[in-house]
């Protein structure tokens, strides 16, 4: 009988383990309600950059602003000595701490400044090439045979200065003024030395002659150091360059300047006792030239930034506005905007001036 109940006991406890589930796969229903997962809480919108408890993370550092890591070079499409030879030179030298590498000046001379500038345009546009330009980037690049209009293929930089022409003639003339300009014009065969086919200095002394009801001989140099050589040579008669070109030959007493194209006077030593074309009764010859630099179409925003900002800060340095003016510049900073403005309105006064004069510059 004990052995009986022991057995039974055995059973029921076999039964029992086998109904607590240890054995069977499937899930039985549920007697109670589950407890709700969490729900996923909104996630929370930005914050203002710069509130407080921010975990947005820091903006990334600016890129620096464009400058050069090589050498650049500086385009001069006239011959070494001339007034924009020793204007480029004097950012070169005086103003050198300004750039953030070398400028090495590379005078192009040639074709009235067509190899200078033809080089200058088909540069590569990264900043390392840079020309400076005045107002043949306009007047010559209109002329006959120009292989560019040259102020259209180029990017303005900015202007650093102006200046009035004046006219020079040996010392030992017997041009003394206009006036005897004039009357040489009409008694003789004056020879006039030119720095460039269709430039300034070409078609100022063929209009002064179309005025006067003559004619002069014009002769064609690459730049205003060939054409002053030519007078002090005793090849031409006259010239019309800047004061820079030839301030050293008046201080000689090599040159005699006998008008300066302009209605005031320059206050330079050289140049302050001489008389404008206007107090001469020539206010119709007035003109002047500019001075800027300039790079080949297609320099980024941050190269022409970078130009402007060294060219600037050259001209707040004494040294660099005293030379600049010492050669009987004004300075008178553009930017590019402003630079490639006074390129569009002198194209319009040149554009002008040359229908006036026919094929006079031409011949």
């Amino acid at each position: 009988m004990k052995k009986i109940l022991a057995f039974m006991l055995a059973v029921v406890m076999v039964l029992s383990l086998a109904a607590c589930g240890g054995g069977s796969s499937q899930a039985t229903a549920p007697t109670e309600k589950p407890t709700e997962a969490p729900k996923a809480e909104e996630p929370a919108a930005p914050e203002e950059p710069g509130t407080e408890g921010s975990a947005e993370e820091a903006p990334p550092e600016e890129e620096p602003a464009w400058e050069p890591t090589e050498d650049v070079t500086l385009i001069i499409a006239y011959s070494p000595g001339g007034g924009s030879d020793l204007l480029a030179r004097t950012f070169v030298n005086e103003g050198a701490d300004n750039f953030a590498t070398t400028l090495i000046p590379t005078n192009i001379p040639g074709g009235s400044c067509a190899l200078g500038y033809t080089e200058l345009i088909n540069a590569e546009p990264d900043g390392l090439t840079i020309g400076n330009t005045n107002t043949s980037a306009v007047v010559n690049g209109l002329s006959e045979g120009a292989p560019y209009v040259y102020y259209k293929e180029l990017q303005p930089l900015c202007q650093i200065g102006s200046a009035p022409y004046v006219v020079y003639v040996p010392s030992s003339s017997d041009i003394m003024d206009l006036d005897d300009l004039k009357e040489a014009i009409l008694s003789r065969d004056v020879i006039s030395a030119a720095a460039g086919r269709g430039s300034n200095t070409h078609w100022e002394m063929e209009y002064f002659a179309l005025k006067a009801g003559g004619d002069v001989t014009s002769v064609i140099y690459d730049g205003g150091a060939p054409c002053v050589a030519a007078l002090l040579g005793g090849h031409a008669d006259v010239t019309v360059q800047t004061p820079a070109d030839g301030a050293e030959y008046v201080r000689s007493g090599d040159l005699r300047a006998i008008a300066v194209l302009y209605d005031e006077r320059l206050q330079t030593e050289e140049f302050k006792d001489v008389p404008t074309s206007v107090e001469q009764g020539y206010d119709w010859l007035v003109n002047y030239t500019f001075h800027g630099y300039a790079a080949p179409k297609g320099v980024s925003e941050d190269v022409i930034t970078y130009y402007e900002n060294a060219f600037k800060a050259c001209l707040d340095t004494d040294v660099v506005r005293e030379a600049i003016e010492n050669y009987g510049f004004t300075v008178a900073f553009e930017d590019s905007e402003g630079f490639g403005e006074i390129w569009n309105n002198y194209a319009d006064y040149i554009t002008d001036v040359k229908t006036q004069l026919g094929d006079r510059l031409d011949e």
